[in-house]
């Protein structure tokens, strides 16, 4: 079984993207995902100089996939942006298109019989993914949560060295939203942050709704754990 630990200190420890990334596709590759890759999903059809690009599928599909512009229309692209749990092709590409059929169809001829996708949202609107694929694959839930967590570790670890850090699209959050969050994190109901604040329970709402839309997050869980990833808020 994958020791989650060792591989995310040495990812860690990794001194270059690509290097970090390669951790975690050496992982991937013992358990059938022999490809693998790391891309940013642009907010527009423009993607920022520095956004991270890492592929590592055969070069003769990366090339018949930008040539087709399959980008467009590819259902896993679709869903990575705006699903927050991992998801298999399968599951991708199951009310799909027949144009969209077809790149899931083409892909298998490469070798990329089988994929899973984790996305991975950050605070103003940013959205990427890192997929698995594979011809043959293991799919033990165990290996696949290893997986998502590993893919976190390294995606973070490589925009760190990349465009060092999240500061450009780190939102700022008031004394309150923070205070509310906080409390949010210490399991208290909003009755009850309300009392230790002395503000309304719809006030308190509100503050943690703001929080939440700042960090384009779907729950309080994902705001909490976003303001503790970026340094916003101590557990």
């Amino acid at each position: 079984m994958i020791n989650l630990l060792d591989v995310a200190d040495r990812i860690d420890r990794a001194e270059t993207a690509i290097g970090a990334f390669d951790v975690l596709a050496g992982v991937a590759d013992g358990h059938g995902y022999g490809h693998s890759a790391c891309m940013e999903i642009p907010k527009t059809n423009k993607l920022h100089p520095d956004a991270l690009a890492i592929v590592k599928m055969p070069e003769i599909w990366v090339e018949h996939y930008v040539t087709q512009e399959f980008a467009l229309i590819d259902p896993v692209f679709r869903r990575a942006a705006s699903d927050v749990l991992p998801f298999t092709w399968a599951e991708a590409s199951a009310h799909s298109t027949t144009a969209q059929r077809r790149i899931m169809n083409e892909a298998t001829s490469f070798g990329l019989n089988h994929g899973l996708t984790i996305p991975i949202h950050g605070p103003a609107g940013y959205c990427a993914e890192v997929t698995f694929a594979g011809r043959k694959v293991d799919d033990d839930p165990r290996v696949l949560m290893a997986l998502r967590f590993l893919a976190t570790v390294a995606h973070d670890r490589a925009r760190i060295l990349v465009r060092r850090g999240w500061a450009e699209d780190l939102p700022s959050l008031t004394k309150r939203e923070r205070d509310c969050l906080h409390w949010v994190a210490a399991g208290k109901s909003d009755w009850a942050i309300a009392q230790i604040l002395n503000i309304s329970e719809t006030t308190v709402h509100w503050h943690v709704e703001g929080a939440k839309r700042k960090f384009g997050a779907s729950t309080r869980i994902q705001a909490i754990v976003a303001a503790i990833r970026f340094g916003l808020l101590y557990p």
